[in-house]
């Protein structure tokens, strides 16, 4: 995930950087005043690096979970916390998928 993060940063870092700053400034209704800049890093990152978009489609459910989870909690997001480990371990198992695929392709 590490690789995909670096790359989501290289081609969409004013994009994430705009996102952060929203989530910084709206801590309490962030889910709601950060639409449209959570949009574009999205756009901005299925388009550069296709590896968001297969973790996507490979990790729908966990990704449903946890954004479930935060919206119902957003004054005490540490709830979700067991939501977000289950995210990251499908997206580090897509990330040893993808490797492995790629260096088949080399």
């Amino acid at each position: 995930m590490d690789a995909t993060f670096i790359q989501v940063v290289k081609f969409c870092g004013s994009q994430l950087e705009a996102y952060q700053r929203c989530v910084e400034n709206h801590y309490k209704d962030w889910t709601s005043e950060c639409l449209e800049q959570k949009r574009e890093l999205t756009k901005c990152s299925e388009e550069s690096v296709p590896e968001i978009k297969m973790m996507k489609e490979k990790c729908h459910d966990a990704i449903n979970a946890f954004q479930t989870c935060l919206e119902k909690n957003k004054d005490d997001p540490e709830v979700c916390r067991e939501k977000l480990k289950e995210l990251y371990n499908c997206t580090e198992a897509t990330t040893i998928d993808i490797t492995a695929v790629n260096q088949k392709n080399m």
